[in-house]
């Protein structure tokens, strides 16, 4: 059984927040090159300013930083839709549950969802099956990145 806990994280952890974040997404920006949409070239400054501005976890195993995950809150008439953007783990550390387990502690700790949604990429049907697994539908919402990549939206209503 894992030992996964999501750790808040304040300014001064941009730069291990940034580090994981490049090493999680560069396998994806070497198979897609999204020069202008990847994680993994985005740069401390607006890793900082994500964390500013929204609630971004670092998703730890033990007391080990793993990854992380970003929850923005919009309200829509009367409900509460969470957006997650982004969430990464490790590549050494996927296919062991985590993800999963992340996902049941962020819907615990925001009870008060009545949506959540996030962006995948369509070519990528294992990320797909993921959020799939976990009761998120495609939304029909898509926008073309390149010629090998597209991001799809999802959405979960609780």
């Amino acid at each position: 059984m894992n030992n996964i806990s999501l750790v808040k994280c304040t300014c001064e952890d941009a730069e291990l927040l940034h580090k994981l974040q490049r090493e999680a997404f560069m396998p994806l920006y070497d198979r897609y090159r999204d020069d202008e949409t990847s994680p993994a070239l985005e740069s401390i400054e607006a890793v900082t300013r994500k964390i500013a501005d929204s609630e971004f976890y670092f998703i730890c195993d033990g007391d080990v930083p793993i990854g992380g995950v970003r929850v923005r809150l919009f309200r829509n008439a009367d409900e509460n839709i969470y957006n997650i953007s982004p969430i990464f783990i490790l590549p050494d550390r996927c296919d062991k549950g985590l993800g999963t387990a992340v996902m049941e502690k962020l819907f615990a700790m925001y009870a008060d969802a009545d949506k959540w949604s996030l962006a995948t990429i369509k070519q990528d049907e294992r990320n797909c099956h993921f959020y799939e697994k976990l009761g998120f539908v495609p939304t029909g919402s898509s926008t073309v990145i390149n010629e090998r990549m597209t991001i799809v939206g999802y959405e979960k209503k609780v």
